[in-house]
């Protein structure tokens, strides 16, 4: 149905199974007096176009209308023509609203309709619109209005007051004039602009540096060049005096907030027993509570301990020994006899001030955590979609994970890991890979592969074993451990046991000192300490920069700079030969070893992402935290069906207290898959979709054995009745549990 041959048909619903379709559906068109509307009924067709059946035409003319111009609502009978002009059925129409027209109207004035007005209205002279209206017509349906339009413009009802007169008592701006919409609100033109706005324009002049602009859609705001600032807003007196009693009040404020850190001079007290504070530090009290705390100036942090006696004993400090502190405010202790330096207390053994989760100092840990937040942020941003499957058979765990590992891309390990153990039906959520870092790395130890060894027989930490060339493989092992331990670090999982610290020196391309060689050989590290510390040319030594070894029973010579059989060591090229020979130390016979895994590890990732890091920091990353805080742990769980109350549990907590920490490690790895506790404590465990506390929820009966689900840190644990018998099973679960299953 049309009203032009241009406009958009407007259609009706399609009724299907009839011969003899009916519709009850009203249509809204825009027509004017002279508008023809053309009806058209289709027959509808899938495969081809809709046919028509009929079609009628309605002039506007002659449909019945009242004495007010709106169409009579009675239902006019229109005959469908084919097209041989033959009737094929009838049309049943009822017109409402009216059909737009202009006449003309005694005393020269014009009446309109409704639509016509909606557009005039509230036009004038000089073709001014208000804001935020727009000219235009209303549809056939609505009601019609007749407005009187006066010679000045401004549209008012034949029934009505204007409103005209109360707008000629307010003063304006010269060139401006209010003005009424057709919902009776007021507008002000600005005629020398040729703009309107809805705010009423004001004689007094704007404050000074306030400039009135308009923007590209002629709206008015106004420019604050004292501030460099932009209002909709015209700024009165009142406005800006107290936007200034807030801007004296919020820098007064900002004020204190900023010197909060400033140190306040001459609080020190003469009569303090325990001296002057570190240089620093100052001691203030809370307002609210009277408390005295104390203020670090130097890291800006706040405490409530003395830093004087913070942690330390209340017994003097024993000869020799003298407490310091550093620049960041964290004491230090000297000894004056062996010229060394601690962070331990000699008095307690252990450090000085607050620890963090991690074991270090708290000012440190701040700095550590945000280390840890940048690598995160590496490898989250690096990582590759899906997942990368992993098959691996418990019995021979090292060779079906080298097959794995180096058989892919090296960037595919980077995607989320999926572990399965052969004949195994768990669901690798988390846990089942924490299992097997762990099983690995335990691997790696077999004396039968001859990769690594003990740096000692009191050092359990792990160096590059120098007569690994025994396995003609050696290397692509290397490589493999190498793509190991980087996949460890990528995903956020723990080894089971770690390297020396000079090779995480290495790792990080750090030079190797003196020092680094006390952990690993402390005998070369006395002997060279003497070196150091004595005149040798005094002594006869008969040294020369060789150095002797055994490697696989045969004694070895080997040269530490070219021709050093022949160059004696004396008093003068002391330093150069310890130099030498620490370095030797530690890449004696294992270049090739450690190329080959720096090879496999940059493959994953490069290495200068662990730039961040120091050799310790680096340590706690891969190894995580050996020793288990069950007051840390205890208060990093919740409960399922279970109260913090309930007997089990204070059964529980009472048997890990009694456990030592060996046992404790298992019972960890039997809850979690691994046996290391993350470097943030307990309240980082991670779980299949992050982090995830530790959960004891209570599942079975009392003669069932304790369950773990690893990919989410739960222990299923049955109401025992008694606390032996809660020991007992939960006992032989971590002794005789091995394996996965699929619930």
């Amino acid at each position: 149905m049309s009203d032009a041959p241009s406009a958009a048909p407007k259609k009706t619903a399609v009724k299907k199974k009839t011969s003899a379709p009916e519709w009850n559906e009203s249509v809204n068109v825009h027509a004017n007096n002279e508008s023809t509307l053309t009806f058209r009924v289709f027959q509808k067709a899938k495969l081809f176009e809709d046919t028509c059946q009929g079609m009628a035409k309605v002039k506007l003319t002659s449909v019945p209308r009242n004495d007010n111009g709106e169409f009579k609502t009675d239902v006019m009978n229109v005959n469908l023509l084919g097209k041989d002009s033959s009737k094929v059925g009838t049309i049943n129409l009822i017109f409402t609203g009216y059909a737009e027209r202009k006449r003309r109207s005694a005393g020269g004035q014009r009446t309109v309709d409704a639509a016509a007005a909606a557009g005039s209205e509230a036009s004038t002279s000089n073709g001014v619109a208000p804001p935020g209206t727009a000219s235009g017509r209303r549809p056939a349906t609505a009601k019609r209005d007749t407005l009187t339009v006066p010679a000045n413009g401004a549209a008012v009802n034949g029934s009505s007051a204007t409103p005209a007169t109360a707008a000629a008592e307010e003063t304006l701006p010269e060139g401006w004039e209010m003005r009424f919409d057709q919902y009776g609100r007021k507008y002000y033109v600005d005629h020398t602009t040729k703009s309107t706005t809805w705010e009423r324009p004001s004689t007094q002049p704007l404050p000074a540096g306030w400039e009135m602009r308009r923007d590209p859609r002629g709206r008015v705001y106004y420019v604050d060049h004292n501030t460099r600032t932009t209002t909709w807003q015209r700024p009165t007196a009142d406005m800006l005096e107290a936007h200034e009693q807030w801007q004296s009040g919020r820098d007064q404020a900002m004020m204190q907030w900023e010197q909060r850190f400033l140190l306040q001079q001459n609080n020190f007290n003469a009569d303090d027993p325990l001296g002057p504070l570190p240089e620093g530090w100052e001691k203030r009290q809370d307002p609210n509570t009277g408390r005295m705390y104390f203020v670090n100036h130097v890291n800006r942090t706040t405490q409530w301990e003395d830093p004087r006696t913070q942690g330390g004993s209340d017994q003097p400090l024993p000869d020799g020994w003298e407490m310091r502190f550093t620049e960041q405010g964290v004491p230090f202790f000297i000894d004056h006899h062996s010229k060394t330096t601690t962070y331990n207390d000699p008095r307690t053994g252990k450090p000085v001030g607050p620890l963090g989760v991690v074991g270090v100092q708290m000012a440190m840990e701040k700095s550590f955590r945000w280390k840890i937040a940048q690598f995160r942020y590496l490898c989250l941003s690096n990582s590759v979609p899906n997942h990368v499957k992993i098959t691996v058979s418990r019995n021979n765990v090292f060779e079906d994970s080298f097959q794995e590992i180096m058989r892919k891309n090296a960037v595919d390990l980077r995607r989320r890991l999926y572990i399965q153990f052969r004949g195994e039906e768990g669901l690798d959520y988390g846990g089942v890979a924490r299992e097997w870092f762990f099983l690995l790395s335990h691997e790696v130890l077999n004396p039968m592969y001859c990769l690594f060894m003990y740096a000692g027989n009191n050092n359990y930490s792990l160096q590059i074993n120098p007569a690994s060339f025994v396995n003609p493989d050696h290397l692509k092992y290397f490589e493999y451990i190498g793509r190991f331990i980087a996949m460890a670090l990528f995903h956020g999982k723990f080894i089971y046991s770690g390297f020396t610290m000079p090779f995480y020196k290495k790792m990080l391309n750090k030079k190797i000192v003196l020092k680094d060689i006390e952990q690993v050989d402390s005998e070369i590290y006395n002997s060279l300490m003497w070196i150091k510390d004595n005149n040798i040319d005094e002594c006869d030594m008969e040294l020369y920069f060789v150095a002797d070894y055994e490697l696989l029973g045969e004694l070895k010579t080997y040269e530490l700079k070219e021709g050093g059989t022949d160059i004696a060591v004396t008093e003068a090229n002391k330093l150069e030969y310890i130099e030498l020979l620490v370095e030797w130390r530690f890449n004696r016979g294992v270049e090739q070893q450690t190329k080959a895994f720096f090879t496999g590890f940059n493959s994953v990732f490069p290495l200068e992402w662990m730039q961040y890091f120091d050799e310790r920091e680096l340590e706690l990353l891969l190894c995580g935290m050996q020793d288990v805080d069950v007051d840390d742990w205890q208060r990093n769980t919740v409960y399922r069906h279970y109260a913090p109350q309930s007997k089990q549990v204070s059964w529980f907590w009472q048997w890990v207290r009694s456990l030592d920490q060996e046992k404790r490690a298992r019972l960890l790895q039997f809850v979690t898959g691994t046996c290391r506790v993350p470097v943030g404590g307990f309240s980082e465990l991670m779980g299949s979709t992050g982090p995830q506390l530790f959960c004891i929820e209570r599942v079975g009966k009392e003669n069932w054995l304790p369950r773990s689900h690893t990919c989410f840190n739960r222990l299923d644990l049955p109401p025992y009745r008694s606390y032996e018998q809660l020991v007992e099973k939960l006992s032989m679960a971590i002794e005789m549990t091995e394996g996965f299953g699929n619930e």
